[in-house]
């Protein structure tokens, strides 16, 4: 509604790199080349990532954030804009923000459930990277790029991806391969702020769902290396007891950190085992601070969220109107191409 209702009405044109593909009124710029096959890197959608930075080199266009909060004035006196969130008021010209690219190759594809591969990847030279962070995969320089969470097994230049395996997607049928050794790929440097938020101040509830769990398990040994007595707790939604995967991890952590609680939410197992849930996991958000098996001091609660976006906003509305206060929650959405169909059988989108 926001974007219809900066939009003006009237047929526009964009280039990006001699490219030319039409303006859709009322579609932000990132909408309109994608939906019309230009490749424009993105991430999060809503303007806090800045994967989809590009240059306006020529005609107009008008943002829907102030940038001023986003870029810095240099960037924004070069004509900077995010392209996710801003409209074209006339024909645009654009020059997408140099990235730099690191070449790496396919080391080992494990599948760690049904759909959830773990794809490691070894970087020509290694990536600095905070845990929540992600980085953007290619088999070329800057076409079809998509991003992904980095993992908690990284370290140097060993890049650990969790990629969820779509078999409609044009990237991840490609790594989450086990015959995908010695491919090469190309890496962006890791970019990113989810869980950097995070002082260390109260409880934590952090919230999986499928392969991010990953990233998310990543911002948890953090939060308790830095504080190993801190209460926290984390829940992995899956569909099914066989999709869990890093338990050893979380027992670890479990026998190692007093405060640490981990349960595992199944939406599709009526009967339930130890550290388990019945049904989905926003079923048990009325009442989550019951499930920590310990009785906290502290009311507010800190909160990151990672994963499926429709489930993510599910959970974040519900704990919301629970009381948790928006200031001290985070959330990490994977979010799917603009257009994007869903199967039958999966409510996830396509990567």
């Amino acid at each position: 509604m926001l974007k219809r209702w900066f939009s003006r009405r009237g047929h526009f044109q964009g280039t990006l790199e001699g490219r030319v593909f039409p303006l859709t009124s009322g579609h932000t710029l990132l909408e309109s080349a994608l939906n019309a096959g230009v490749s424009l890197p993105y991430n999060c959608q809503v303007g806090s990532c800045k994967s989809c930075l590009c240059r306006v080199t020529s005609g107009k266009v008008r943002s829907l954030v102030d940038l001023s909060y986003l870029l810095s004035q240099e960037e924004i006196a070069a004509g900077h804009v995010l392209a996710c969130q801003c409209l074209p008021e006339s024909d645009v010209t654009l020059a997408a923000a140099s990235t730099p690219w690191t070449s790496a190759q396919i080391t080992q594809a494990v599948a760690l459930s049904s759909t959830v591969w773990r794809v490691t990847l070894l970087a020509e030279q290694a990536l600095p990277f905070l845990p929540g962070q992600y980085v953007q995969v290619g088999l070329e320089k800057d076409k079809d790029i998509r991003s992904f969470s980095v993992s908690w097994p990284s370290r140097g230049r060993e890049i650990v991806l969790d990629i969820t395996r779509r078999e409609e997607g044009r990237l991840s049928p490609l790594l989450c391969d086990e015959r995908g050794a010695g491919r090469k790929v190309w890496l962006s440097d890791c970019r990113g702020q989810f869980g950097q938020q995070d002082d260390g101040n109260g409880p934590l509830l952090a919230i999986a769902s499928g392969s991010g769990l990953g990233t998310t398990l990543g911002l948890v040994r953090a939060a308790l290396a830095r504080h190993p007595h801190r209460e926290v707790m984390l829940i992995h939604a899956v569909r099914r007891r066989q999709d869990t995967f890093d338990l050893p991890e979380l027992q670890r952590l479990r026998q190692h950190y007093p405060g640490f609680h981990f349960l595992h939410a199944l939406s599709r197992e009526r009967e339930v085992q130890e550290l388990e849930l019945a049904g989905r996991i926003t079923c048990w958000l009325d009442d989550w601070r019951a499930l920590y098996p310990r009785r906290t001091a502290v009311a507010e609660w800190r909160v990151v969220i990672c994963g499926n976006p429709a489930l993510a906003q599910a959970c974040r509305q519900r704990l919301l109107a629970g009381g948790v206060m928006s200031h001290l929650l985070e959330m990490d959405c994977f979010s799917p191409p603009v257009g994007a169909k869903n199967s039958h059988n999966n409510k996830e989108p396509v990567c």
